[in-house]
Protein backbone atom coordinates (compact mmCIF):
# COMPACT_ATOMS: atom_id res chain seq x y z
CA UNK A 1 0.00 0.00 0.00
CA UNK A 2 1.06 3.27 -1.16
CA UNK A 3 1.73 6.24 1.74
CA UNK A 4 -1.09 7.99 -0.54
CA UNK A 5 -4.29 6.30 -2.14
CA UNK A 6 -6.15 7.86 -4.93
CA UNK A 7 -9.87 6.51 -4.76
CA UNK A 8 -10.96 5.40 -8.41
CA UNK A 9 -13.87 7.43 -8.30
CA UNK A 10 -11.83 10.35 -8.60
CA UNK A 11 -10.48 9.97 -11.93
CA UNK A 12 -13.85 8.52 -13.10
CA UNK A 13 -15.43 11.85 -12.62
CA UNK A 14 -12.29 13.81 -13.61
CA UNK A 15 -10.78 11.91 -16.61
CA UNK A 16 -6.95 13.06 -16.32
CA UNK A 17 -7.00 13.76 -12.96
CA UNK A 18 -3.44 12.88 -11.58
CA UNK A 19 -2.07 12.78 -7.62
CA UNK A 20 1.61 12.56 -6.77
CA UNK A 21 3.21 12.71 -3.20
CA UNK A 22 6.63 12.27 -1.61
CA UNK A 23 7.05 11.59 1.75
CA UNK A 24 10.20 13.23 3.36
CA UNK A 25 12.00 12.31 6.97
CA UNK A 26 14.08 13.77 8.98
CA UNK A 27 13.50 17.66 7.93
CA UNK A 28 14.39 20.40 10.31
CA UNK A 29 11.90 23.16 10.10
CA UNK A 30 13.44 26.43 10.55
CA UNK A 31 12.30 30.45 9.72
CA UNK A 32 14.30 30.79 6.99
CA UNK A 33 17.55 29.53 5.08
CA UNK A 34 19.29 31.64 3.07
CA UNK A 35 20.67 29.63 0.30
CA UNK A 36 16.60 28.75 0.00
CA UNK A 37 15.84 32.47 0.18
CA UNK A 38 18.25 32.85 -2.71
CA UNK A 39 16.99 29.94 -4.78
CA UNK A 40 13.53 31.79 -4.45
CA UNK A 41 14.80 35.29 -5.64
CA UNK A 42 16.46 33.16 -8.53
CA UNK A 43 12.85 31.84 -9.19
CA UNK A 44 10.82 34.81 -8.97
CA UNK A 45 13.29 36.81 -11.23
CA UNK A 46 12.42 33.98 -13.96
CA UNK A 47 9.01 34.31 -13.67
CA UNK A 48 8.66 38.04 -13.60
CA UNK A 49 10.91 38.04 -16.63
CA UNK A 50 8.68 35.36 -18.57
CA UNK A 51 5.57 36.52 -17.40
CA UNK A 52 5.54 40.82 -16.61
CA UNK A 53 2.76 42.03 -18.42
CA UNK A 54 1.19 38.89 -19.89
CA UNK A 55 -2.35 38.19 -19.32
CA UNK A 56 -2.04 35.23 -16.42
CA UNK A 57 -5.33 33.95 -17.21
CA UNK A 58 -4.01 32.86 -20.61
CA UNK A 59 -1.49 30.86 -19.46
CA UNK A 60 -2.56 26.78 -20.23
CA UNK A 61 -2.05 25.85 -16.57
CA UNK A 62 -3.75 28.53 -15.34
CA UNK A 63 -7.06 27.84 -17.57
CA UNK A 64 -6.89 24.10 -16.70
CA UNK A 65 -7.35 24.95 -12.87
CA UNK A 66 -9.68 27.81 -13.65
CA UNK A 67 -11.44 25.17 -15.35
CA UNK A 68 -11.46 22.58 -13.12
CA UNK A 69 -12.63 25.19 -10.22
CA UNK A 70 -15.68 25.99 -12.14
CA UNK A 71 -16.38 22.46 -12.88
CA UNK A 72 -16.34 21.60 -9.19
CA UNK A 73 -18.78 24.49 -8.67
CA UNK A 74 -16.34 27.68 -7.74
CA UNK A 75 -15.74 31.07 -8.91
CA UNK A 76 -11.90 30.93 -9.82
CA UNK A 77 -11.76 34.89 -8.71
CA UNK A 78 -13.09 34.22 -5.53
CA UNK A 79 -10.90 31.27 -4.91
CA UNK A 80 -7.78 31.38 -6.55
CA UNK A 81 -6.47 28.40 -7.50
CA UNK A 82 -2.91 28.03 -5.88
CA UNK A 83 -0.82 27.91 -8.70
CA UNK A 84 -2.29 31.24 -9.83
CA UNK A 85 -2.35 33.10 -6.43
CA UNK A 86 1.56 32.29 -5.88
CA UNK A 87 2.66 33.33 -9.70
CA UNK A 88 0.97 36.34 -9.11
CA UNK A 89 2.59 36.97 -5.51
CA UNK A 90 5.98 36.59 -7.79
CA UNK A 91 5.06 38.82 -10.17
CA UNK A 92 4.33 41.68 -7.02
CA UNK A 93 7.23 40.64 -5.41
CA UNK A 94 5.68 39.00 -2.29
CA UNK A 95 6.59 35.43 -2.24
CA UNK A 96 4.80 33.66 1.01
CA UNK A 97 7.34 32.99 3.28
CA UNK A 98 6.48 30.56 5.84
CA UNK A 99 9.46 28.09 6.84
CA UNK A 100 11.66 26.48 4.99
CA UNK A 101 9.80 23.52 4.53
CA UNK A 102 6.59 24.98 3.48
CA UNK A 103 8.39 27.69 1.26
CA UNK A 104 10.16 24.48 -0.41
CA UNK A 105 6.78 23.31 -1.34
CA UNK A 106 5.45 25.95 -2.55
CA UNK A 107 8.35 26.88 -4.89
CA UNK A 108 8.05 23.37 -6.40
CA UNK A 109 4.48 24.34 -6.77
CA UNK A 110 5.08 27.65 -8.94
CA UNK A 111 7.79 25.92 -10.86
CA UNK A 112 5.22 23.39 -12.09
CA UNK A 113 2.22 25.13 -12.15
CA UNK A 114 1.34 21.87 -9.42
CA UNK A 115 -0.99 22.63 -6.88
CA UNK A 116 0.78 21.35 -3.60
CA UNK A 117 0.31 20.68 0.26
CA UNK A 118 2.61 19.89 3.04
CA UNK A 119 1.64 18.12 5.97
CA UNK A 120 3.24 16.80 9.18
CA UNK A 121 2.82 12.83 9.23
CA UNK A 122 3.09 12.81 12.65
CA UNK A 123 -0.52 14.63 12.71
CA UNK A 124 -2.32 12.16 10.30
CA UNK A 125 -4.39 9.57 11.26
CA UNK A 126 -3.92 6.50 9.68
CA UNK A 127 -4.67 5.60 5.85
CA UNK A 128 -4.70 8.98 3.77
CA UNK A 129 -6.76 9.45 0.97
CA UNK A 130 -7.57 11.70 -2.16
CA UNK A 131 -10.92 10.85 -2.91
CA UNK A 132 -14.45 13.04 -3.07
CA UNK A 133 -16.50 14.62 -0.69
CA UNK A 134 -19.93 13.57 0.51
CA UNK A 135 -23.31 15.80 -0.20
CA UNK A 136 -22.89 16.48 3.31
CA UNK A 137 -19.54 17.17 4.63
CA UNK A 138 -19.01 19.75 7.64
CA UNK A 139 -16.88 22.43 7.91
CA UNK A 140 -13.76 22.41 8.69
CA UNK A 141 -10.51 25.02 10.16
CA UNK A 142 -8.70 26.20 7.70
CA UNK A 143 -5.06 26.97 7.85
CA UNK A 144 -5.83 30.74 6.91
CA UNK A 145 -8.68 31.15 9.60
CA UNK A 146 -11.77 30.32 7.59
CA UNK A 147 -14.02 27.04 8.42
CA UNK A 148 -15.80 26.30 5.04
CA UNK A 149 -17.04 22.96 3.81
CA UNK A 150 -16.13 21.38 0.24
CA UNK A 151 -18.70 21.11 -2.29
CA UNK A 152 -20.24 17.71 -3.04
CA UNK A 153 -18.11 15.64 -5.47
CA UNK A 154 -15.07 18.18 -4.66
CA UNK A 155 -11.77 16.60 -4.23
CA UNK A 156 -10.66 16.01 -1.15
CA UNK A 157 -7.59 14.95 0.57
CA UNK A 158 -8.77 12.67 3.92
CA UNK A 159 -7.23 10.68 6.83
CA UNK A 160 -9.29 8.07 8.63
CA UNK A 161 -10.31 11.03 11.06
CA UNK A 162 -11.09 14.26 9.08
CA UNK A 163 -10.31 16.16 6.18
CA UNK A 164 -7.27 17.02 5.62
CA UNK A 165 -7.92 19.18 2.38
CA UNK A 166 -10.22 20.57 -0.30
CA UNK A 167 -8.70 21.22 -3.74
CA UNK A 168 -11.08 24.76 -4.23
CA UNK A 169 -10.67 25.96 -0.58
CA UNK A 170 -7.42 24.71 0.74
CA UNK A 171 -5.77 22.94 4.03
CA UNK A 172 -7.20 22.38 7.23
CA UNK A 173 -5.01 23.39 10.17
CA UNK A 174 -4.73 19.99 12.29
CA UNK A 175 -1.66 18.62 10.29
CA UNK A 176 -0.03 22.07 9.99
CA UNK A 177 4.45 22.37 9.77
CA UNK A 178 5.72 23.31 13.07
CA UNK A 179 9.07 23.75 14.41
CA UNK A 180 8.34 19.83 15.63
CA UNK A 181 7.70 18.46 12.60
CA UNK A 182 10.18 15.71 11.91
CA UNK A 183 8.29 13.61 8.76
CA UNK A 184 6.47 15.28 5.71
CA UNK A 185 3.71 14.48 3.54
CA UNK A 186 3.86 16.39 0.30
CA UNK A 187 0.73 15.85 -1.67
CA UNK A 188 0.53 17.11 -5.67
CA UNK A 189 -2.91 17.81 -7.74
CA UNK A 190 -3.11 18.44 -11.00
CA UNK A 191 -6.02 19.68 -12.82
CA UNK A 192 -7.07 17.57 -16.08
CA UNK A 193 -5.77 19.04 -19.21
CA UNK A 194 -2.13 19.83 -17.21
CA UNK A 195 0.59 17.08 -18.36
CA UNK A 196 2.02 14.13 -16.36
CA UNK A 197 5.53 16.28 -17.25
CA UNK A 198 4.45 19.11 -14.54
CA UNK A 199 3.54 16.33 -12.03
CA UNK A 200 7.17 15.09 -12.36
CA UNK A 201 8.40 18.07 -12.23
CA UNK A 202 7.14 18.96 -8.96
CA UNK A 203 7.99 15.73 -7.40
CA UNK A 204 11.75 15.97 -8.58
CA UNK A 205 11.82 20.00 -7.19
CA UNK A 206 10.43 19.31 -3.58
CA UNK A 207 12.73 15.79 -3.55
CA UNK A 208 15.49 18.31 -4.17
CA UNK A 209 14.61 21.06 -2.06
CA UNK A 210 13.86 18.52 0.66
CA UNK A 211 17.23 17.01 0.73
CA UNK A 212 18.76 21.02 0.27
CA UNK A 213 17.34 23.02 2.28
CA UNK A 214 15.41 20.97 4.50
CA UNK A 215 18.11 18.36 5.63
CA UNK A 216 15.41 15.57 5.02
CA UNK A 217 15.56 12.03 2.88
CA UNK A 218 13.49 10.91 0.48
CA UNK A 219 11.85 8.16 1.60
CA UNK A 220 8.71 7.41 -0.85
CA UNK A 221 7.39 9.21 -4.36
CA UNK A 222 4.76 8.05 -6.44
CA UNK A 223 2.46 9.40 -8.71
CA UNK A 224 -1.04 8.04 -8.89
Amino acid sequence: MSTLELDPAVRERYPGFLAGYVLISGVTVEPEVEPLNARIAEVVSELQSKHQGAEISAIPEIQAYRTFFKQIGRDPSSYRPAPEYLLRRALEGKFPRINNVVDSCLLASVESMISGGVYDVQRLKGRVRTTLAGPDEKPFDLIDGRKLAPLPGEVILRDEQRIVSAYTIGDSKVPKITFGTSTVLVVFWNAPGIPRENMEHAIERISLYGRKYCGGHVDEHQIL
